[in-house]
């Protein structure tokens, strides 16, 4: 069913303006890659939440070796240390100072298709990939950069419903300001720490069009020391045989693309657009606890988004017996507009009249791994205890008939992992993935070794 392309004119403008002011006002500072807790990596020296806003999820210095692992037909809701069915990744930072960070990553992983229902698209031919490489050059509190890396955009620990940490690693150039810190410029003081992104990059795995150009822009406020804000926006821009030319790119970035006004028709309309924000209100003296959202449009209503999917969650954080615990408890409902009873046809959340392959990369989803569609909830604990970390959650909900990911029906799912420190440089670690749906069960485990360099 065709999807109404989504015009974002108030966010575009919100974030680009507020970009564009605070470069400018950045303070002259050495900067470092964000990272945040992950589910590999719980630890209590990091905010409580799956990631900051703009973290890149790298893995650190070393050598992974995989075996066995998840199709691509299964929801990455604990993504896989190596992706796909196992293989080999490797990475190494060369340089990493005030001026440069250089980081070279290579892998070679064997990514299958094993349910009985079609993925999201055919399976990727390429298995080799320089997942986690990156070049940056760091000046005046941000960085320019190329690299080939995951973000995860937002605050929810299952996914984001805009870009996500388990969606495979974008080749993008950009500028992010990956370190939260406030302005020293007096109107903007009140903006508190704030970190942001703006990238392009090229999605592979379409065919119609093919190379479809994707934008990325991201801006995370913190005005109050227990509440952060975000804006996110995204376009999927051009391909083969679609405009790509000055005019297209400035139509697209004022949100102007709605076949049938302003010219636009179905032939020279600039690309597909989701925009929203999110949220995270922390709670306690030490803001152990927070309850969290985003809302993420995928069309547009007076220039603003609208049709939203719907995320919240809350969470906490709290130490039994020298074990550091975090909970939450999420929900998503990833039908446009149903969570608050928009009236919606189905059909409409990641996918596309002009582009195909939908709002993937590579053939996977580059928003929530559970894909359009569905309601999903889940319950998450994780626990770092001595050496040892641990994840577990555990998935229940329901799939429309034009769910992208399941058969139509109610869906369950239990995703975990186990990482343990064999020692100062290596460690041993395995994943879990288990799905069920009225059509098919699907089962994946994957062993891993890393070893530190």
């Amino acid at each position: 069913m065709p999807l109404a392309n989504c015009c974002f004119t108030g966010t575009s403008a919100l974030v680009v303006l507020a970009l564009s002011g605070l470069v400018r006002a950045a303070a002259p500072e050495a900067a470092a890659p964000g990272a945040g807790g992950s589910f590999d990596e719980v630890r209590a020296d990091v905010p409580i939440g799956r990631s900051t806003a703009l973290a890149v999820t790298s893995p650190p210095d070393g050598i992974t070796l995989a075996a066995d692992g998840p199709s691509v037909d299964t929801p990455w809701l604990v993504r896989p240390v190596v992706r796909g069915r196992g293989g080999a990744q490797g990475l190494i930072t060369m340089r990493d100072d005030a001026d440069i960070r250089l980081r070279l990553g290579a892998g070679w992983t064997d990514v299958r298709s094993t349910g009985t229902a079609p993925p999201l698209q055919p399976v990727p031919g390429r298995r080799w990939n320089l997942d986690d490489s990156e070049l940056a050059w760091r000046n005046a509190g941000g960085e320019w950069y190329a690299s080939v890396q995951r973000r995860h955009w937002g605050p929810g620990w299952t996914g984001s419903l805009i870009l996500d940490g388990a969606a495979l690693p974008l080749a993008a150039v950009g500028w992010r300001r990956p370190q939260a810190r406030p302005s020293e410029h007096p109107w903007l003081r009140w903006l508190g720490p704030w970190t942001a992104d703006v990238f392009f990059s090229r999605l592979f795995g379409h065919d119609e069009p093919r190379r479809p150009g994707f934008i990325g822009m991201r801006l995370q406020l913190q005005p109050f020391s227990h509440l952060q804000l975000g804006l996110a926006r995204a376009l999927q821009w051009g391909g083969r045989g679609r405009p790509e030319d000055a005019p297209a790119l400035v139509r697209g970035l004022l949100g102007w693309d709605n076949a049938g006004t302003r010219d636009v028709t179905n032939d020279n309309q600039p690309g597909n657009q989701l925009g929203g924000f999110d949220w995270r209100l922390q709670l306690g003296a030490e803001r152990d606890n927070a309850f969290y959202g985003q809302l993420v449009g995928e069309d547009e209503n007076g220039y603003l988004p609208s049709a939203y999917v719907v995320q919240a969650g809350v969470q906490a954080r709290w130490r039994l017996h020298g074990a550091l615990l975090h909970g939450f408890v999420e929900w998503n409902d990833l039908i446009a507009g149903h969570a608050y009873g928009a009236g919606r046809p189905p059909g409409i959340t990641y996918t596309h009249s002009v582009y195909r392959q939908g709002y993937t990369q590579d053939r996977m989803p580059l928003g929530h791994p559970a894909g359009g569609d569905v309601t999903l909830g889940s319950l998450g604990l994780l626990a770092h205890v001595a050496q040892a970390r641990l994840a577990v959650v555990v998935s229940r909900g329901t799939a429309l008939p034009t769910s992208q990911r399941f058969a139509a029906g109610p869906i369950a799912g239990v995703n975990g992992s186990v990482q343990v420190d064999l020692s100062a440089r290596q460690q041993l670690g395995s994943g879990l993935w288990w799905w069920r749906d009225t059509a098919e069960r699907q089962r994946a485990l994957q062993l891993w070794w890393r070893m530190r360099l």
